[in-house]
């Protein structure tokens, strides 16, 4: 486990973050075509093996300080239109016990589960100004069954894309293996909450006290 300067981690967090321009014809509105995304999609689709860089501070971080895991050996998935679905496979679910120090015993719990997918859905839609293609996804809530405390606690992980979004040209999107190009050959995810049944446990998004931001990083490069 590394020790960052908030620095750095702002700065890893930032990769390929792009911004939307201004539609400047309000009165036309285009929408994508089934066929269209079916294409993208095609062209994105795959397994695509990598690491998980995963940033994350709690109380035993020194100030403007982030702990830093590594995970070899994990892989993306991207579905096809008809799926309509990221897998991130083999997310070590077991690290978010690092920062939940709500429920000492759901956290005890969480490090003694195993490896699991997390699965986003994912869509296309046109710029603001229709001269490119958005791609991003959703998180789906991460449910577990743990066994602690002599009960079963049915728990639910919410994660978020970060507000990261993806886009590149129609053109681009139209070759083989786009998701490099799109992508970078990185997607984000960031741990939002996580609940116990209907009762929040803790709270990771509000900008204080523990977080954690997950970014998958391709082996493959852009040639």
């Amino acid at each position: 486990m590394k020790i960052l300067k908030i620095g750095r981690y702002a700065l890893m967090l930032s990769v390929a973050l792009t911004f939307a321009s201004c539609n400047k014809n309000e009165n036309i509105v285009k929408w994508l075509t089934s066929e269209q995304k079916e294409t993208y999609a095609q062209n994105l689709s795959g397994g695509y093996p990598g690491k998980y860089f995963i940033i994350y501070t709690n109380k035993d971080c020194k100030e403007n300080e982030a702990y830093e895991e590594i995970i070899s050996d994990v892989q993306v998935d991207v579905l096809k239109y008809s799926m309509s679905h990221v897998l991130f496979e083999n997310f070590p679910v077991s690290i978010i016990s690092k920062v939940v120090d709500a429920d000492e015993e759901l956290s005890q719990a969480l490090a003694n589960t195993p490896p699991l997918t997390i699965a986003a859905r994912y869509n296309f839609q046109y710029d603001t100004d229709y001269s490119n293609i958005v791609w991003n996804f959703t998180p789906n809530v991460l449910t577990l069954e743990l066994n602690y405390n002599g009960e079963v606690h049915n728990i639910s992980v919410e994660f978020s894309n970060g507000g990261r979004y993806y886009k590149d040209t129609e053109e681009e999107l139209k070759q083989p293996n786009a998701f490099i190009h799109l992508t970078c050959g990185s997607l984000q995810l960031q741990l939002r909450a996580i609940y116990d049944g209907s009762k929040l446990i803790q709270n990771f998004s509000s900008g204080k006290g523990n977080e954690m931001d997950i970014l998958f990083m391709s082996d493959r490069n852009n040639k």
